[in-house]
């Protein structure tokens, strides 16, 4: 007795899907990456415009100094890094710069508003400390990162 046995394969399709989806990927990720990076500028620029730092705790109060000075200058008072808008205004999607493989940076534009960040963040007493994110934040960030990863992958029927 004999057994004739037939198996037909896609193999050249998958392969073909395979290299098609190696040569795509890293330029989806890292696409994906940079708008995290737009997404993380947002939320910084949201939280300290409420008065938040990145921990999502109320920023330290002016002193009564700086309070006068903003009293006798007509200005807001209210404890949110923004005097000129420069510092925030100089955090901008330009400086979301690619620094490796699905890697970015995001910075200031200028030196004078760098130099401010750095007096907030680090060497004023007591610290406002904007400049970063938490595990909250970080999850917000990653599912938005999935889900545009997903879409891209489907768009390219890649993905199902």
């Amino acid at each position: 007795m004999a057994v004739d046995l037939k198996i037909k394969s896609n193999s050249k399709q998958v392969s073909k899907k395979f290299k098609k989806f190696q040569s795509v990927l890293p330029r989806i990720i890292d696409k994906g990456i940079k708008q995290a990076g737009f997404q993380l500028i947002d939320i910084i620029r949201t939280k300290t415009k409420k008065g938040q730092d990145f921990r999502d705790r109320k920023f330290a109060p002016y002193s009564d100094s700086y309070l006068k000075r903003l009293q006798s200058e007509g200005r807001p008072t209210a404890v949110d890094l923004i005097y000129d808008n420069g510092m925030m205004g100089a955090l901008t999607p330009s400086m979301v710069k690619k620094t490796g493989k699905h890697k970015i940076s995001i910075a200031f534009s200028r030196k004078e508003e760098i130099d401010k960040a750095f007096f907030n963040q680090v060497t004023n007493e007591p610290k406002r400390e904007f400049f970063g994110f938490n595990k909250r934040t970080e999850k917000i960030i990653s599912k938005q990162f999935n889900r545009f990863v997903s879409k891209e992958l489907r768009k390219m029927k890649i993905w199902v």
